[in-house]
């Protein structure tokens, strides 16, 4: 069962996660230090120009700012940035690997695919450095820990993730923009199948709730119960049957438009005026909501999905391959990261993220998010960081989730391309797709 943070988490507090990085699942773009050399190491350590640290990421909204202000603070230490797309860090990392490359100094780690991390064994233990577990959320610090106690990575911030909409759909397709209406209102995916056909219908076609399948499915991911793992079996029927049949009745009803995530096509419908509802986790509100709509604001407004869950988060880990000077160099700046007043306030300022660092977590001044206004002045910093957060699940995480993501991603869309396609033909397909990627053996997939 997956765990639930109700009870680890103050009445005052807040979440998030990445991750995009929470992550997320965006970033790629280049940094005035991506010509930096790929090996990770070799950068010079002259003793009259202190230390140099590397670093592989693809938040650079958020990595950029951090590595600017920490080296504006502390000029003995200079960190090169090299951006890495998402999709691409483990591949390049166990491309290192085995070509006997050099890893970079520090890099970040997708939350959701940290059980791949632990399995290449490539990260120090950073409470070797004094982390210390009980001053982060517990939650979040058990899931980059490994089995005997050891801590792979730190997150860079907390991810509760709701649903936003547009205010003015709103008011015309259900007579009211409150959030509070809205979510009494949207209490159900029945409810959200229902309202979807309604709105179809009385916009004669052009309307839909939601712009993506991939997006809706991402969603029901994350808000699943159902473990994707359980000892060496893959859960993968009752996994995607959870997912995929929502998606359908969405898609049956009209609920749900076909473009494909992410893509600027899709990002662009975000200003437009033919989608009403995008599944939001808090890293997306700087990152896709405010970036695609920026003359939205006033227009914005955020409700509890059905199912309160977590999305994204990013781990910051340091290579054991670094040299013991550039290792706790890069841990003294995961500390002013997460835990210092300067570091997790650029965080928030500049990227909008909330440190997992429970000082700040559980301070409600802290929390108080500087972009309510253009979310109609709605009070969303405790919407996320107080109700989402007591009420959210987070699920163990399986070193086969990037495989088991991937077939999610591809049957979305065809499900969205192809409205004749049933549950049980797309299970099928993806049962098909799954076996090739998983290669060992002792795994059973039913």
């Amino acid at each position: 069962m997956k765990k639930k943070l109700v009870g680890m988490l103050l009445t005052a507090a807040m979440v998030v996660g990445l991750v995009a990085g929470c992550g997320s699942s965006g970033g790629g773009e280049s940094s005035e230090a991506d010509s930096a050399e790929d090996s990770g190491t070799e950068a010079s350590e002259d003793a009259g120009e202190g230390v140099t640290l590397t670093y592989w990421g693809w938040d650079s909204n958020y990595y950029e700012p951090m590595f600017e202000a920490y080296m504006a603070s502390h000029p003995d230490v200079k960190i090169e940035a090299t951006a890495v797309e998402w999709g691409d860090m483990l591949t390049k990392v166990q491309q290192a690997l085995a070509s006997g490359s050099e890893l970079p100094t520090m890099f970040g780690m997708d939350f959701a695919l940290i059980e791949n991390w632990k399995d290449m064994d490539v990260c120090e233990d950073l409470t070797a450095y004094g982390f210390d577990k009980s001053e982060y959320v517990e939650i979040l610090v058990e899931k980059a820990s490994t089995e005997d106690g050891k801590v792979i990575g730190c997150v860079e911030n907390v991810c509760p993730a709701g649903i936003a909409y547009k205010r003015d759909l709103a008011k015309e397709y259900f007579g009211t923009d409150d959030p509070d209406e809205l979510s009494a209102m949207f209490n159900s995916y029945d409810a959200y199948a229902e309202k979807g056909a309604e709105v179809y219908d009385k916009s004669e076609g052009k309307v839909h709730l939601f712009h993506s399948g991939q997006a809706v499915a991402e969603w029901l991911y994350f808000a699943s119960d159902v473990e994707n793992q359980t000892g060496d079996t893959l859960n993968y029927t009752d996994k995607m049957t959870d997912i995929l049949s929502t998606l359908i009745k969405l898609r049956d009803a009209n609920a749900v438009d076909s473009y494909q995530n992410g893509t600027a096509e899709a990002n662009a419908t975000y200003a437009g005026s033919e989608h009403i509802f995008f599944p939001c986790p808090d890293w997306a509100i700087t990152y896709y909501v405010e970036a695609n709509d920026p003359d939205g604001s006033g227009n914005w407004g955020i409700i509890k999905a059905p199912v309160s869950y977590s999305h994204g988060g990013t781990c910051l880990g340091i290579t054991k391959q670094s040299t013991d000077e550039q290792k706790q160099a890069a841990f003294d700046f995961i500390k002013w990261a997460t835990q210092e007043e300067e570091g997790v306030n650029v965080a928030k300022d500049k990227a909008g993220y909330i440190t997992a660092y429970t000082k700040y977590t559980y301070d409600p001044d802290f929390i108080k998010r500087a972009d309510e206004d253009f979310f109609g002045g709605q009070n969303i910093s405790e919407l996320f960081y107080k109700e989402i957060v007591e009420e959210m699940d987070i699920a163990p995480a399986s070193p086969w989730d990037n495989s088991i993501t991937s077939v999610r991603n591809d049957l979305a869309q065809q499900l969205m391309d192809d409205k004749s396609m049933t549950l049980e033909k797309a299970l099928e397909i993806g049962q098909e797709q799954l076996e090739q990627l998983v290669t060992d053996d002792s795994i059973t997939i039913k």
